[in-house]
């Protein structure tokens, strides 16, 4: 979030939603989501490329999309 304040870039809505969700301390009052989330965490290291410098942040973002979707079947 940070970033994108500094840079003056709106936030995607997904983007936003995953970052809020962890700020909020809304995993607190849904129980399972973090197991849930856990578990797209995993899939993501096993599945995505190595992390470099260049492509750090672009791999963030996209773990934060997908943690968002993950929210949103899961029904949170």
């Amino acid at each position: 979030m940070l970033y994108y304040r500094n840079k003056k870039i709106e936030m995607p809505d997904d983007e936003y939603r995953a970052c809020a969700f962890f700020q909020n301390t809304e995993y607190l009052n849904k129980p399972g989501s973090l197991t849930l989330l856990y578990g797209m965490y995993r899939q993501c290291q096993e599945e995505l490329p190595e992390v470099t410098k260049e492509n750090a942040f672009d791999l963030l973002r996209f773990r934060y999309r997908m943690y968002a979707k993950t929210l949103e079947k899961g029904g949170y």
